[in-house]
């Protein structure tokens, strides 16, 4: 296996999108910083040929206009895994269009493939491992180890061989067809939106058990951790964990002993202004429950970002 090529600057890049304009197939992953930032970002987007496996670093490359012709030409094949998360967040962060994808996990649920992971799908088809330790690392942060550039290209480095294996089990079983209608509505998928809504809190595993005055501490704690997420640029469950949130609106802690016992509360909630703000948003919450919106049916709070696709 080749060294992979990391392209860091304009020109590297205007070099590659004129090579990557007269192929056929190309295969295509990104990856993001969910689970450390507020704002979510694509922070790489790796490119495997059939010949090379790029990682083209977005945060240093200032002009990606250019990419838009090759994702929008019906011409030239994208091949994903699991292709909506990845479509998703290119349209949200550059206003990508999107024709002409191939998704091998979509291929492989149709196929009856019970294991949908790429590293499962790796490992029974190519007897390749992913180290899983850099599934959810900060891939904002620079430098990038040679062992995070490594991961990265193995997400592109096969997806080509393996779109050929399982585009002959496709026609084979007789469902090429179907599986490009499915294809042909990734391309679809809108940008994503927002995912931490500061006002809902259904994603919360326990919250539909609370009582309503419990349920208006709870929202109201919410709000408050996603504001400072949102202020600090921050991942809400890096400020406060749902588990601990839900502890907070069932035992409402009156006091600084009180609320010091709370199991999960990280330290800087324990003491001091930020412990304070705590338990004044109790009270605010447990004085003042709002009726109208204590019903089950209001938008969701999600505590932990998409970025692990759903098939990995």
């Amino acid at each position: 296996m080749e060294d992979v090529v990391l392209i860091e600057t304009q020109e590297q890049w205007e070099r590659l999108l004129d090579e990557l304009g007269t192929l056929p197939c190309l295969a295509i992953d990104t990856e993001s910083n969910g689970f450390f930032a507020y704002h979510e970002r694509i922070c790489l987007i790796q490119i495997s040929t059939e010949a090379t496996d790029y990682i083209l670093d977005p945060l240093a490359v200032v002009d990606l206009g250019g990419l838009n012709r090759v994702f929008a030409d019906p011409g030239i094949e994208k091949v994903f895994h699991a292709a909506a998360n990845d479509i998703s967040g290119l349209k949200r962060d550059f206003s990508f269009e999107f024709a002409s994808v191939f998704d091998t996990a979509v291929a492989c649920k149709m196929i009856g493939h019970r294991r949908l992971g790429l590293a499962h799908i790796l490992e029974d088809h190519f007897g390749v491992e992913l180290n899983k330790k850099w599934q959810r690392c900060d891939w904002g942060r620079r430098p990038l180890s040679d062992e995070q550039l490594r991961y990265a290209r193995l997400d592109t480095h096969y997806l080509l061989p393996l779109r050929r294996q399982l585009m002959a089990e496709l026609e084979a079983q007789d469902l090429l067809a179907q599986a490009r209608e499915a294809f042909a509505g990734a391309c679809q998928v809108p940008a994503q939106e927002p995912r931490f809504l500061g006002n809902g809190i259904n994603r919360i595993h326990g919250a539909g058990q609370l009582n309503r005055a419990a349920r208006a501490v709870l929202r109201t704690l919410c709000r408050h951790r996603d504001q400072m997420a949102r202020q600090r640029d921050r991942a809400p469950f890096r400020i406060l964990g749902n588990e601990t949130l839900l502890r907070l609106a069932e035992r409402q802690p009156r006091d600084l002993d009180e609320l010091y016992k709370i199991k999960g509360l990280p330290k800087t909630f324990r003491k001091g202004a930020q412990a304070k703000r705590i338990l004044s948003l109790i009270r605010q919450g447990r004085s003042d429950p709002d009726p109208a919106s204590a019903s089950p049916a209001e938008p969701a709070a999600d505590d932990h970002p998409p970025s692990s696709q759903p098939l990995e």
